[in-house]
């Protein structure tokens, strides 16, 4: 699972069906320093990502267990689109978070008589009530060749080779060192768990700085020589709840993440100051959707799409969801 932590692992089980199904055994923790930290409804609910990273284990899982990848490859994740089909089966009970995920290879990239990539849409079942499902996407190549790949995207950027522990270069780093904004703007409670950094206005949105700190005890459960999918994908939220915030004067704890879409470009550098832009776009129905465009030195290394709703509560089920805020 490419965890170094065992209490970072959360499969439990693999049944191949008939190939390309397979059945995945999942443990979701009730209470994590990470992936619990949230206020509103979101507080009594497991987390989205919680569900996405139990999906990213089970590529990697498969394409170890079934696809024959071995363990000298390199893996890059190359998209994810998570829908949460039903919040209340994700709502937290008393009952162990146990869980099956169900997954199918609907994709392969092949060069030559080789699989080098794979395609997956696959469906978490929490309770035996289908909770969320993802399509995503995920590729390796021999360590290497992933050497001389990001050597050479380095050089192009006027980079040297990495080493670990590398921070942002004087004059290329972000322009806030730290988070500025209030943890429970950005829906937590706990301020290393925010990612976001100084704000400024564009044409129809907001650039914000993202902030990436190596020695987070999960989003960078071991060093890696680029910014993790994790970081994108919860600076992304973060974007959402924040213009959520700004355009629609809704307050973090009155929302709930229904989908989350993000397609990685290119490789996120460690020492190069990483913004990202959003801005409204209309959505199908009265729930509030950005677009959004993770940058480094102008060039996109992340695009994708936010959506959230608000959330309206047992006793006050009567009021419109576009009613007062």
């Amino acid at each position: 699972m490419h965890r170094d932590a065992l209490s970072e692992v959360y499969l439990t089980d693999i049944i191949c069906d008939r190939y390309p199904n397979f059945r995945i055994g999942v443990h979701l923790p009730k209470s994590h320093s990470y992936y619990s930290d949230h206020i509103g409804p979101a507080e009594h609910r497991y987390d989205p990502l919680l569900v996405l990273e139990c999906f990213r284990q089970t590529s990697i899982l498969i394409a170890h267990r079934h696809v024959d990848v071995d363990f000298g490859q390199a893996f890059i994740f190359n998209s994810a689109d998570i829908r949460v089909i039903s919040p209340e089966a994700m709502t937290i009970t008393a009952k162990p978070g146990n869980g099956e995920v169900s997954a199918v290879i609907v994709g392969e990239k092949v060069r030559g008589d080789e699989v080098i990539g794979i395609t997956l849409e696959m469906e978490c079942l929490l309770g035996g009530v289908a909770a969320a499902a993802v399509t995503m996407r995920i590729q390796w190549m021999p360590r290497g060749i992933w050497t001389r790949v990001r050597n050479k995207g380095r050089a192009r950027l006027g980079l040297g080779e990495y080493r670990t522990g590398i921070e942002p270069q004087s004059g290329r780093g972000p322009r806030t060192a730290r988070v500025v904004h209030p943890a429970e703007t950005l829906g937590r409670r706990i301020i290393r768990n925010a990612v976001l950094g100084d704000a400024t206005t564009t044409a129809g949105g907001f650039e914000i700085d993202v902030l990436v700190d190596q020695r987070h005890p999960s989003l960078f459960d071991h060093p890696l020589d680029h910014i993790p999918g994790a970081v994108l994908f919860e600076a992304i939220r973060q974007a959402g709840i924040f213009a959520a915030h700004e355009f629609h004067g809704l307050s973090a704890r009155r929302l709930v993440l229904t989908s989350l879409r993000a397609e990685f470009t290119r490789f996120g550098e460690l020492d190069l100051h990483t913004v990202i832009r959003i801005r409204p776009v209309d959505g199908p129905d009265s729930g509030f959707t950005f677009e959004v465009e993770v940058l480094q030195e102008e060039e996109p290394i992340t695009t994708g799409c936010v959506r959230l709703i608000r959330h309206v509560s047992d006793d006050a089920r009567g009021v419109l969801v576009g009613g007062a805020r």
